[in-house]
Formats: C-alpha cells, structure tokens, sequence
C-alpha cells in the first residue's frame, strides 16, 4: 500500500484560498479522515489527491511517484493514480444490476470474464451482499447501496480508497453500522482510506489520525485520543468532542515550581501541570478547558451550583450547572436523572483540564485543577 505526502499544497479560487499551505504525510494503512466545519477545504485536499482538483502550488506524491507538482508541471489524470473515490451519492447505474454494477469497471479495464466473476464474488463475500447479485440499485435499502458503491470501489484493487461524505444520507442507526462496516473492512482490506466528514464522532470512531481544518489551514494532525486529550487550541478543543469542552475565563499566576494558582468566577483552585514548569505572567488571562467528563457532581463536592437543564439518554445524563452565572457542562455516567434548580455539589477531578493562551488561543499546558477552600 502506498505513501501520501502533500507538500506545501494550496489551492486557491480566485482570490479565495480554499487550502492554504497544507503539508502531511499519510502513511501506508492509515485510515485518514479529512474533519472541519463546511468550506474548511477538506473536500477540495481530497479532490486535489484524487486529480479531480488542480492544485494552484505544491507537491503531490502516492507511493514515492510524483503525481502534482506546481514548479516542474507535473499533474498525472485521475485513472493513472491508482485511487477508488466513494461519492456521497453513490452514483450506482440505476439500469443495471448489483453484479453489472461492480463488474462495470473491470470490463473497461478488459479483464476477461472469468477473473471478473472471481473479483465480484470476492467482493461481495467481504462486503456480505452477495444474495443481491441481481437486483437494481432501487431494489435496495441506503445501507445496501452503500455497500454496493463499496464493493464496486474497492474492485479493481485502487491502493487508495477516497470517501466524501458517503454515511451522510443514511438514518442514525444505519450510520453507525456503516462505521463498524467501514472500520472492519480498512483491516480486511488493509488498504488506505481517506475520508472526508464534517461529523467528529465518525472521525473520532473511524480514524487512525485526524487532520482537522480550519479556514483552509492545518490545525492538528494526530491520533483522535490524542487530539481529544491534548487539543493544540481552542478551535480544536470546541470542535472535537461531544458535548463540547467547558471554556472558563480565568487569571493564572505561577506560586512556585509546579503549582500555579487560577482564579475564576470568585474561585480560587491550584493546577498541576503535568507537563513539568510553566512560566507565565503575573494574573495572565487564560482560558480554562475542562472536559464536561472531569467534572463530578458529589455530595462532598467543594463547589456549589444548582441544575441548568438535564438531559438522560439511559447511558449517560448531560447536566447543565449554573455557578454563579457561569454555565456548566457536565456528563454523568448510568440511568440516573436530576431536578431542574435543584442544589448540588461538585469538583474538578483528573489531570486532563487544560489552560489556554487568553490571546492566542493556544495550549499552555494540562494538569489537574485543586479547588482551594
């Protein structure tokens, strides 16, 4: 399987940068997913990856093989990549059956016959949609489709499968199945998967790094666990995670080596950083991020609140606390359910709350926060 490395690529429309500068390197196997809010240029990276774009600058590279390069005019088409693209549509020939419609590609390709049914019962036995060989497409629910534009994807072998958007049509429950579906086959598979959503549960659910942008602009290339562990700013912070971090306006002044004193809404409280010393200015503005998980409500609890609004699902419960004016989320794991103005207790637990540059936005440094009574 081959190696992607995009190499101080932009595109620009006009004088509308849609991916700015954008620089990565996409290993053999990964299962990539492009993740941002919409026109943050995710679809036009993929595109341009694919050829179904032109880049305005850079370097594009599958498998050690230049296929863009803006200097040395460089630009191979779409069928000489060696890439399968899944399209939001499907785009499934509705006049022809399952098996014509996998088969469609490797008759172009003029495979003879026999190899041909050998791949299409290959592919429709890993994606277990064999018994609907003869059916048309509107013969089908969207998950079976779904699976139909897979199969004829991933047959003629592309060392690259590309995948914009391709769950945002089907109901809930089916798009989680979709995922499990898509998770097992990239190991089935092992091929390498680049996947465009807007949607960052699929992303944290599906990927092995996510590269998530903003306005065109790389903000974080990682892991998902540790993009949501370890949020490099605010943006990052607010995007990936469900519900949404806690942001807490706060002054941080350093007390001695590895203690530092923040003060918000009347509250004094310690934080340790876990990443070793950390300078920083007398009553400096930060931004504290706690996620809604590390705060526990507790009768022995050091603060006191009252409840916002609650909301149950069975598994867990997202309650909202008001503290003095500042709105609280927090998640209680099991089947358990709150009064709306009811009087509570709670702390900050675990060494995963962040501080944030107030200016800049960016990390500062995580530890755990000690509420001083």
């Amino acid at each position: 399987m081959p190696e992607i490395i995009l190499k101080n690529v932009t595109k620009k429309f006009g004088d509308f940068v849609a991916v700015d500068n954008l620089s990565m390197t996409i290993k053999d196997g990964d299962f990539i997913t492009l993740l941002g809010p919409s026109g943050c240029g995710k679809t036009t990276t993929l595109r341009m990856i694919a050829g179904l774009e032109t880049p305005t600058e850079g370097d594009i590279l599958i498998d050690g093989k230049v296929v863009f390069s803006a200097e040395h005019g460089v630009n191979v088409t779409p069928d000489k990549r060696n890439v399968g693209f899944l399209f939001q549509n499907y785009a499934l020939w509705p006049h022809m059956t399952v098996y014509q419609n996998i088969s469609f590609g490797l008759e172009n390709m003029k495979w003879n016959k026999d190899r041909i049914k050998a791949r299409v019962q290959e592919i429709v036995e890993m994606l277990e949609i064999e018994q609907f060989q003869e059916r048309y497409p509107n013969e089908l629910s969207g998950g079976q489709q779904q699976r139909v534009a897979i199969a004829r994807t991933l047959a003629p072998g592309p060392k690259v499968l590309f995948m914009d958007e391709p769950l945002s049509n089907l109901d809930a429950k089916l798009r989680m199945d979709m995922r499990t579906e898509l998770k097992r086959l990239h190991v089935e598979t092992g091929s390498t998967f680049v996947y465009v959503t807007h949607d960052q549960l699929e992303a944290m659910t599906l990927s092995t790094k996510i590269c998530l942008l903003k306005e065109g602009v790389l903000n974080q290339y990682e892991p998902p666990l540790d993009i949501y562990n370890r949020p490099i700013n605010t943006f990052v912070a607010d995007f990936v995670g469900n519900p949404t971090m806690n942001f807490i306006d706060a002054k941080a002044t350093n007390v001695n080596f590895d203690e530092i004193k923040v003060e918000f809404n009347g509250v004094n409280t310690l934080f340790q950083p876990s990443d070793g010393q950390v300078t920083l200015s007398e009553n400096q503005e930060v931004i504290l991020g706690v996620r809604p998980e590390y705060i526990k409500i507790s009768e022995k609890g050091s603060l006191v609140g009252k409840i916002y609004s609650t909301l149950p699902s069975g598994l867990e419960t997202v309650v909202k606390v008001d503290f003095e004016g500042l709105i609280l989320t927090v998640v209680v794991f099991g089947d358990v359910d709150f009064i709306v103005d009811e009087e509570l207790r709670f702390d900050f637990t675990g060494d995963r709350c962040i501080l944030f540059d107030k200016d800049t936005k960016e990390f500062i440094t995580q530890g755990s926060l000690t509420v001083v009574t």
